[in-house]
């Protein structure tokens, strides 16, 4: 008999499970009622369970969910039935106690919208107005340039890192999910990318890790969604923590580093012949423009391949372009990403067979690694000169590796090449030297290979003290000098080098950044400032970039003693109409005339007005004016209108998105700010219900009742009001944040000691998570 619908819930606590099946019960008992089916009351004796769920999955007609507490196969359910175009209902049961992880850290059951009750009575209720039409649409327009999608964990451990280098050796371009970048995943940014993919890489950590229950569940999810849409998918389970339940017949166990090779090498080939099969929608509706409108990633690294259509030119990027830039500053969700792959793909494409472009990212966790075992050891001025030396030869050596790999080929049919090829193929080639994998995998290997060497040496000494000759002996396994040399004479023959260098300021630990860390990146911006000029003495045009976070260049500068000496460009926006201009290239690029004003583009996608403000204006004010903040924003609005079947986005969807990115914001800026000041991000959440505007004294007494001592008030305000969470009322009508002062805490403090009076607003972005809803 066919199910019309299934009730998917944890077995644990006992006393919810009875709740839920008394109100089954009760349903069933009404004449003319749907029927609604639970795991309980299936056959499964003698079954395989996951697949007999699966079964009736497909069969009914829509899913009903209780997410009370939040459970790996229940959550891989709900993705399924979302996958397989099901309508789904979630449920909470509002008399027990949120448990940790809640819905809000997860972020994927809020954006999807879920109803609560207290017993039975009140589910049974429930029922009634649940309906099987108008599920959530799944996108079934597939990214031929990117097919895979990975969901990637917070911490890039080895084995992780592993994961993603053999990804990248399987030559398939991916999309990413990167809990550093965005802390929540939304339900509508899962399902998009999973519908535009051929293949889904979901890894599964130990338990062991930090993060691990709220990277499993997002995993459970995307693994459902992946297997309703009938992708190829890869569960790779990490060590031998338990497989669950729903999963057991298709997730790989890696135990170690090296068994995710083959894992990876069998998934590739399964994406490869779904490149080749012909995927046709069982059910494809003609679809509003709002539905099939692509307004691109807010994470450059998932655009990478589309981002050329709708990249809006700025200043910062002309004079990358130029070379006139050494350092790439700003803030976090700025585009420096987006600088970067624009940068790398202009250069390589300007003249493909000549130049030579290095895009270099360090694994932050590795240097972290690097820098513990120094500090352990050696005193602070051979520390700096150590770091020095070792980026200079790790440079020395991808320059070296990057001119193999391109030429491997060319060498053979060029004369003036081979020689100087042969050169440094043997100098390059060393024994005992780990040239395979990726940067991430060369540079740890190296590390290893230094602390190996180290120990062996000095043993168990500290506060060492090494001379020149002393650290060459320790860094180097090359003869670095004629590397250098033979680089130098085969670059005559080349055309630009570029070596460009983007998550430096990622993965530092919990406890924010320090004087050490900060060593390390002055240490790298200055071996790339001496390649420059030794390359220049043979006329050798080195152009090299490094991207860097404000708050994280704010702190460099305070510490160097030649302070301004790098050119540097500012990333930061402070002009609206920029941000429109963002937004109005990536509405045309989907197929509308390009000269078409913004004006025009964006009545076509949201309602024009809210509650009488220019809709993109209002939106633009909440975005912290921050190009990634601003598109989560507009594609959370438009995931409501989406899910709510609206032509366009109205005044409800705005509400919608901007309770769900106000969540997400709130986040974001907490772990920024954790990033540079340890636990001072928690400071956020003093303002929970506090009014909008206050004086000065009113903030002190609400930060000294959080915790916060007296004599560290005005360092913290000092801090709301950098990150922009608060700013300056000038008059009635009209507050100033820090962007509005050009990003200068000098004019912002200027401001302030001319205003003594003025009061703090807490920026309107953060009401609807701060339940702000007073002005005084």
């Amino acid at each position: 008999m066919n199910k019309t619908a299934f009730f998917a819930y944890t077995a644990m606590p006992v006393a919810l499970g009875e709740t839920i099946e008394r109100a089954l019960n009760q349903a069933r008992s009404l004449s003319g009622f749907s029927q609604i089916f639970s795991w309980k009351a299936l056959d499964i004796a003698g079954h395989f369970i996951p697949l007999e769920i699966e079964q009736q999955l497909e069969e009914a007609r829509f899913l009903v969910a209780d997410i009370t507490f939040l459970n790996f196969n229940v959550t891989y359910e709900i993705g399924f039935a979302i996958g397989k175009g099901k309508r789904t209902f979630l449920v909470r049961n509002r008399s027990f106690q949120e448990q940790s992880p809640n819905i809000r850290e997860i972020g994927l059951f809020d954006t999807l919208g879920y109803s609560e009750y207290a017993n039975a009575d009140d589910l049974r209720q429930l029922f009634s107005s649940f309906s099987p039409d108008d599920p959530i649409e799944v996108s079934t327009t597939l990214n031929k340039k990117a097919p895979v999608y990975v969901l990637e964990a917070k911490h890039k451990t080895d084995w992780m890192s592993r994961v993603i280098s053999r990804v990248k050796k399987a030559r398939y371009t991916f999309r990413n999910f990167d809990p550093n970048e965005s802390p929540r995943l939304s339900a509508y940014d899962a399902i998009s990318h999973v519908g535009q993919s051929y293949g889904v890489l979901v890894p599964l950590i130990s338990a062991a890790q930090d993060g691990a229950t709220v990277h499993n569940l997002r995993g459970a999810f995307v693994a459902g969604l992946a297997a309703g849409m009938g992708k190829a998918l890869c569960v790779l389970q990490q060590g031998d923590g338990p497989v669950p339940v729903d999963l057991r017949d298709v997730a790989e166990t890696a135990q170690r580093v090296e068994d995710v090779n083959e894992v990876v090498a069998e998934f590739a080939s399964r994406v490869a012949e779904a490149f080749q099969e012909d995927h046709v929608a069982l059910h494809t509706p003609k679809a509003t423009f709002l539905q099939t409108m692509d307004l691109g990633s807010s994470s450059a690294e998932n655009e990478m391949r589309t981002l050329g259509k709708y990249y809006l030119v700025t200043d910062a990027f002309l004079k990358s372009l130029r070379g006139e830039a050494h350092l790439v500053v700003g803030r976090k969700g700025s585009g420096k990403s987006a600088v970067f792959l624009q940068l790398r793909d202009r250069e390589r494409s300007r003249n493909p067979s000549q130049n030579i472009v290095l895009d270099l990212k360090p694994e932050g966790y590795k240097l972290v690694k690097f820098k513990e075992m120094m500090l352990s050891f050696m005193r602070e001025g051979t520390l700096q000169h150590t770091i020095t030396a070792f980026w200079n030869y790790v440079l020395l050596l991808e320059i070296c590796y990057k001119v193999l790999e391109k030429d491997e080929k060319r060498h053979l049919n060029d004369h003036d090449l081979f020689d100087s090829y042969k050169k440094l193929e043997d100098l390059y080639h060393v024994q005992k030297y780990f040239s395979e994998g990726d940067f991430s995998e060369r540079i740890g290997a190296l590390i290893e290979k230094i602390q190996t060497d180290y120990n062996k040496k000095y043993g168990g000494e500290v506060d060492v003290e090494l001379d020149s000759a002393q650290v060459t002996e320790l860094l180097y396994q090359h003869d670095v000098k004629r590397l250098e040399i033979e680089l130098t004479k085969y670059m005559k023959h080349k055309g630009a080098l570029w070596l460009l260098f983007d998550n430096v300021d990622k993965g530092w630990p919990t406890t924010g950044l320090q004087h050490a860390d900060l060593m390390i990146i002055r240490g790298l911006i200055d071996a790339s400032r001496k390649i420059e000029r030794e390359f220049s003495k043979q006329d050798v045009a080195v152009n090299t970039v490094v991207f860097l976070r404000n708050d994280v260049y704010e702190l460099l500068v305070q510490e160097t003693s030649d302070r301004g000496k790098e050119g540097n460009v500012m990333l930061d926006w402070t002009d609206q109409d920029l941000l429109r201009e963002l937004v109005r290239l990536r509405i045309v690029a989907n197929g509308i005339k390009d000269s078409l004003p913004i004006e025009i583009v964006w009545p076509m996608i949201c309602a024009s007005h809210y509650k009488g403000e220019d809709s993109l204006q209002y939106l633009i004010d909440r975005s912290l004016m921050r190009p990634r903040f601003l598109l989560n924003l507009i594609n959370q609005c438009k995931a409501s209108a989406v899910n709510h079947r609206h032509a366009k986005i109205d005044e409800s969807d705005i509400e919608k998105g901007l309770k769900t990115f106000s969540v997400d914001i709130l986040t974001d800026v907490e772990y920024e700010i954790n990033d540079i000041s340890p636990n001072s991000g928690e400071v956020l959440y003093a303002f929970i219900d506090s009014p909008s505007i206050m004086d000065s004294k009113c903030v002190v007494e609400l930060l000294e009742r959080f915790g916060i001592s007296a004599s560290s008030t005005a360092g913290v305000i000092d801090l709301l009001l950098w990150y922009g969470f608060l700013g300056v009322q000038v008059d009635a009508e009209e507050v100033r944040y820090i962007y509005d002062f050009s990003y200068s805490r000098r004019m912002l403090t200027g401001f302030l000691k001319a205003t003594p009076s003025a009061a703090y607003a807490v920026n309107p972005a953060f009401y609807q998570a701060l339940t702000i809803t007073r002005k005084r």
